[in-house]
């Protein structure tokens, strides 16, 4: 199981790494805001990833306290351009806005820092620091939904009369679907703290979980960013464009 774990954990830092590089070479490029943190954010989640289950691999129950703590940071980095990629793509110049990304950074920051004392957070429903983490790292996931559900009804409408290419709309879908994928990691890690040494069979579940919700959630977003032509084609030709009074 071990074993199994530490593959799963390559293939899910792998996505991560992959689009990183995908989506900060796409910076290059525009030199847009939100791909820059999109890429920033996949780059150094996957990094943790790939640190997350490998002592078990090379025979070590855990990482010297250093090293975890490290890569525990590297995931609370991520979070911070995640934070910052929502408040680029969606709210720029919104005052409340910045106060989320303000309250979910005092979050991780304070959680991790005291946290940090006696090594990496335990996941613990008893443990105030896990909990502050997550409120850290969940809100954005929420918050991602709220903002993509708004833009897509939108879009949606205006793709009806043509005034909005489908794949826009369905980048706005791919979105919320990404945004609650990472709602069902959270949640997985939540399971995880309420039963991680109670039953084996709740925490391997939760490993499948978080895999599983990590996985499509990078693979939805890779479409709404790089989607192949099949699949933009396939999209443009199912959408339904009402006729306009012009067109008779």
């Amino acid at each position: 199981m071990e074993y199994d774990a530490f593959v799963t954990s390559i293939a899910v830092s792998s996505f991560y790494l992959i689009a990183g590089v995908r989506f900060l070479r796409l910076f290059g490029r525009t030199r847009m805001q939100p791909e820059l943190w999109l890429g920033v954010y996949f780059a150094v989640t996957g990094i943790y990833y790939l640190g997350f289950d490998s002592p078990s691999f090379v025979g070590l129950d855990s990482w010297p306290p250093a090293i975890g703590i490290a890569f525990e940071w590297a995931y609370v980095l991520g979070v911070f351009a995640y934070l910052f990629f929502i408040r680029s793509a969606f709210r720029a110049k919104s005052f409340w806005a910045n106060v989320v990304v303000g309250i979910c950074s005092a979050l991780l920051l304070v959680s991790t820092v005291i946290g940090a004392r006696t090594g990496p957070v335990e996941y613990s429903l008893d443990n105030p620091c896990f909990l502050g983490q997550w409120a850290g790292y969940t809100i954005p996931c929420a918050w991602i939904c709220w903002e993509a559900a708004h833009l897509w009804r939108g879009a949606k409408r205006r793709t009806r009369i043509g005034l909005c290419p489908p794949i826009v709309a369905n980048r706005y879908l791919l979105l919320i679907l990404f945004g609650s994928f990472q709602l069902l990691a959270c949640s997985a890690d939540l399971a995880w703290a309420i039963d991680i040494e109670a039953s084996q069979a709740v925490s391997t579940a939760s490993d499948l979980l978080l895999s599983f919700a990590e996985i499509a959630s990078v693979s939805t977003l890779w479409l709404a960013f790089f989607a192949p032509d099949v699949y933009t084609n396939r999209i443009t030709r199912r959408a339904v464009v009402l006729p306009t009074p012009m067109d008779g």
